[in-house]
């Protein structure tokens, strides 16, 4: 597991982007209990602050570059779209690609998410509620990340990320309603 120092900003699997502020030895269970902890600030959301210990469980990663978001950027047309029916078949293969912790995957269902939505719409139905959840989440924790490579805000990047999407939501669109 990669050790961070004070500066770093690391992807925490459940705080997004956060900045190490801090390593250093708390006894959260008294004395004789020390352990060593990142103290973490998350970026998007300034008033917390996240103990967590530097062997712990809770996976963390380094951020991703400018160079990989734009790589990822590009990929977006190519990755899969997920074609599963059944909504609790679909959200268990979602669940399985969030916990991959790989950005790809990350992508993949907030593509599939999405284009899933847009059919939905056009066909005059509603959107799914478990998809709603899922894309709250992971679409915000992908979105927030490559906001942070890509130095400028969420929805510009949330923008660029479906524009990536148009030609196939719109091929989606047109062989549906054929």
């Amino acid at each position: 597991m990669k050790r961070f120092k004070v500066g770093d900003y690391l992807m925490d699997e459940h705080s997004g982007v956060c900045k190490v502020c801090d390593i250093s030895e708390v006894a959260l269970g008294g004395k004789g209990t020390e352990k060593l902890y990142y103290s973490l600030q998350p970026v998007f959301e300034k008033s917390s602050e996240v103990l967590t210990p530097v062997d712990s469980k809770v996976r963390m990663r380094d951020v991703m570059t400018r160079e990989e978001t734009e790589e990822l950027l590009s990929k977006v047309p190519s990755l899969p779209f997920i074609r599963e029916k059944n909504p609790r078949a679909a959200a268990e293969i979602f669940r399985e690609k969030i916990e991959t912790f790989d950005l790809y995957d990350l992508a993949t269902v907030v593509k599939t998410i999405y284009l899933r939505k847009q059919l939905r719409i056009a066909a005059g139905k509603k959107t799914m509620s478990s998809d709603e959840k899922i894309m709250q989440s992971s679409g915000k924790r992908l979105f927030e990340e490559m906001a942070f490579a890509r130095n400028e805000d969420v929805s510009s990047t949330e923008k660029a990320f479906y524009l990536a999407l148009k030609e196939e939501k719109d091929l989606l669109l047109s062989e549906n309603q054929e």
